[in-house]
């Protein structure tokens, strides 16, 4: 028995593994905009915050819309919109939470989990379509937000944001930072300190530390060795040379 589950896992695997090369290859075609389904889930289960998830509307992430349109803009001539973003019904479920002190195999199971619990609770969106899962929470000092991802196997970004519409902003570059995560984007800051990494991390490399915008996938601004700065909103932010040739935008060869 031992033997046909690990053959089967493995069946389960390679097909997973062809399955996302094949989403790979279409959501990086940049042929048609980039379909984008925001689910809003209250983690809390605190009455605010499901007042103000009732009270989102696709307003509330327009600044995404705007922010992949002019940076399209830097790298084509056509005339695009890369990415079509549609907010949908909240979701009661919580993803299952990943493996604090995974192996590889428990990363592996978990990431087999998290992509089928993704099917089950969007199952009226196209299999190219990429899934946000937005953890909504009130504000606590005490009990800060977990750190948010982004899978390209499953297309799939899990967000951890506050229900307070002063973090709208913030929270949507948290959301175009895990989005791009999931179409082939790599971190550009230093994991260990979080600070962006020279030159990929900074938005305007050649201008050292006298910088004003934010290398979206390093997500702050860079004053020095050892500090950086939180950008206010996307306005403050900007897709690097590297994030563009990583996504498919940019032909660096």
């Amino acid at each position: 028995m031992k033997v046909i589950r690990i053959i089967l896992l493995l069946l389960i695997l390679v097909f997973v593994a062809f399955y996302s090369k094949l989403q790979r290859l279409q959501t990086t075609a940049w042929i048609e905009p980039l379909a984008v389904a925001i689910y809003p889930i209250n983690v809390d289960g605190k009455e605010a915050t499901t007042d103000y998830i009732s009270d989102l509307s696709s307003a509330n992430f327009k600044s995404i819309n705007r922010f992949f349109d002019t940076q399209w803009d830097n790298y084509s001539e056509l005339e695009y919109q890369p990415v079509a973003i549609e907010l949908m019904p909240a979701l009661e479920a919580k993803p299952p939470a990943p493996p604090a002190h995974g192996n590889t195999f428990k990363i592996m199971i978990w990431s087999l989990k998290l992509r089928y619990w993704a099917y089950q609770h969007s199952v009226d969106t196209d299999k190219n379509t990429v899934r946000i899962f937005i953890q909504y929470q009130q504000t606590d000092s005490e009990k800060p937000l977990s750190h948010s991802l982004g899978l390209q196997k499953g297309l799939i970004g899990i967000v951890n944001a506050y229900a307070d519409s002063d973090y709208q902003q913030t929270n949507n570059i948290v959301i175009a930072h895990e989005l791009l995560h999931t179409v082939g984007a790599t971190d550009k800051y230093n994991l260990a300190t979080g600070q962006p990494i020279y030159p990929d991390g900074f938005a305007v490399p050649e201008d050292n530390f006298q910088q004003h915008k934010a290398e979206i996938m390093a997500g702050k601004i860079p004053v020095s060795e050892t500090e950086s700065e939180m950008p206010y909103s996307l306005r403050s932010c900007i897709i690097g040379n590297k994030t563009a040739t990583e996504i498919g935008w940019l032909n660096q060869d």
